[in-house]
């Protein structure tokens, strides 16, 4: 294919757009949302869907865009004919558009006024990582130039995708899917140098499970590890997706780590994660279990010497009190 150098051009703002966008991203979801940002912008698009393969090589819908409205999904997605014929020849085709799904998806023959535009996200060694399907009116056609873009968007979101994957492996608990001790202190230390340069808040939850042991002790581990990954799953949900921090700091032990939130807000996030874990009921082979948590919160304007280890000591001496208490509360004041 020749390009001309109009087209040229074009494709040097794409691969910048593309790398800025998505190359130092490592946060999944806010990956995710970047990459159908990405597509939907340089494919003209207001609705896209986007599907990755899993651990279990099971194709499913991770994110979409309705309306240029984007949000997160989680859907199992069945392999159309289009689909493989992409991940086979590694180059966008054109489809009409599936009116069985929501999102659009490429189908076979359809009665429709739309086109669907499907691309294979090929990775490293051209694995298939995943495809990305947009749709629009069919008299718009699809340019040469737009799908040569939008290939090179897809090579480099599969990559990042891939590079992603890898840096959480070193940075996240495979327990509960929250990031580990050490990738919490380099990022609290990062968060401090933020707050000494330019000011404004920074906020610590220290939590930990009331009476874990006697979980451990009466149910087994096997139980005690689902109550940890229910506890996962409970910060991560109430958690600011690509802000907040949560992480397993030991054991039952968690901190969430709150950018610019004042203790005020840290309070309000903590009554959530202790009141949507007394209300959790995890169910285990031995029978349903109820758990509490207890938390402290320290903010570093509190802090004397404004350094990383006075913020997580001033938490954990608050949590500790909200123990000392009678557990199941959160506590953010000395004394």
């Amino acid at each position: 294919m020749t390009i001309d150098r109009f087209d040229f051009d074009a494709t040097l703002l794409t691969v910048n757009f593309a790398t800025r966008l998505l190359a130092m991203e490592v946060d999944r979801d806010v990956l995710i949302d970047r990459t159908i940002e990405a597509f939907c912008d340089l494919g003209a698009c207001r609705d896209a869907t986007l599907m990755m393969y899993d651990e279990y090589k099971q194709l499913r819908g991770v994110g979409a865009s309705l309306q240029q409205r984007r949000f997160i999904i989680n859907e199992e997605i069945p392999l159309t004919n289009a689909m493989l014929e992409a991940a086979q020849s590694l180059k966008p085709v054109v489809r009409p558009v599936c009116d069985d799904s929501i999102y659009p998806l490429p189908a076979e023959s359809c009665d429709t006024d739309k086109t669907c535009l499907c691309v294979p996200l090929v990775g490293s060694r051209d694995r298939i990582r995943g495809f990305v399907t947009l749709y629009r009116e069919k008299e718009r056609q699809w340019e040469l130039s737009e799908i040569f873009q939008l290939g090179i968007i897809s090579t480099v979101a599969a990559i990042s995708f891939e590079n992603s994957n890898l840096f959480r492996q070193t940075i996240e608990d495979s327990l509960t899917g929250l990031y580990l001790r050490r990738y919490l202190f380099i990022r609290l230390r990062e968060e401090v140098q933020r707050v000494k340069r330019r000011g404004g808040p920074l906020s610590v939850i220290m939590l930990d499970v009331d009476h874990f042991k006697d979980v451990n002790d009466m149910y087994g581990h096997a139980t005690g590890d689902a109550v940890l990954r229910a506890v996962g799953e409970l910060l991560n949900d109430n958690s600011r997706k690509g802000v907040d921090l949560p992480c397993r700091y030991g054991g039952e032990e968690f901190v969430v780590l709150m950018p610019g939130s004042d203790k005020k807000e840290a309070k309000i996030v903590a009554e959530r994660i202790r009141s949507a874990c007394q209300q959790k009921i995890i169910h285990a082979p031995e029978g349903d279990i109820r758990i509490t948590m207890s938390s402290g919160i320290a903010s570093i304007e509190e802090c004397e010497n404004i350094c990383a280890d006075a913020l997580l000591k001033k938490a954990d001496k608050r949590l500790y009190r909200a123990k000392e208490a009678g557990r199941n509360r959160t506590v953010c004041l000395d004394g």
